[in-house]
């Protein structure tokens, strides 16, 4: 795995790889999942620039969406259907999208994050973890879309 290093230019720390693991298909995975693990060191820079990003954005979510949200999780979506079935409701819609982050164009995300944000060291450092090097082989690669899932940045 790589390490964080400081760009002395302009003072940002800047990713250098994540280690890509794969969980194999299970009895209750029914697909192959596949996650990126950042160092400890990252790990933390990625906890303050979620701490800076999370109210902005926050507000802009839906008052239904429970999914890696602060302050809310999956017992608050049950209770939210128990609620609404209480009312009379009678369908429960759930969706996902197949390899949704793993697809997510890196400049439109970059384009819509700059509409509310305009600190140039946080949108370099986002941008930063966005074009980290993966590392499934001594090699790795830089991808070209999407965002790295299992990192603090994407929860």
């Amino acid at each position: 795995m790589g390490q964080t290093n400081r760009n002395s230019k302009n003072g940002c720390a800047t990713r250098l790889n994540y280690k890509k693991v794969k969980y194999p298909q299970t009895l209750l995975l029914k697909v192959h999942y596949e996650t990126s693990v950042p160092t400890v060191r990252d790990r933390v820079v990625q906890a303050a620039l979620r701490a800076v990003l999370e109210p902005i954005f926050e507000r802009d979510f839906a008052a239904h969406s429970y999914g890696f949200r602060p302050r809310r999780g999956c017992k608050d979506a049950l209770r939210r259907v128990d609620t609404l079935l209480k009312h009379g409701h009678s369908w429960v819609v759930d969706a996902d999208l197949k390899s949704y982050f793993d697809t997510i164009p890196h400049s439109t995300l970059m384009d819509r994050v700059r509409e509310k944000v305009a600190d140039g060291k946080v949108l370099q450092l986002l941008e930063a973890f966005l074009h980290a090097r993966v590392m499934e082989t001594a090699k790795g690669w830089t991808p070209e879309g999407g965002t790295p899932q299992g990192a603090v940045v994407t929860a």
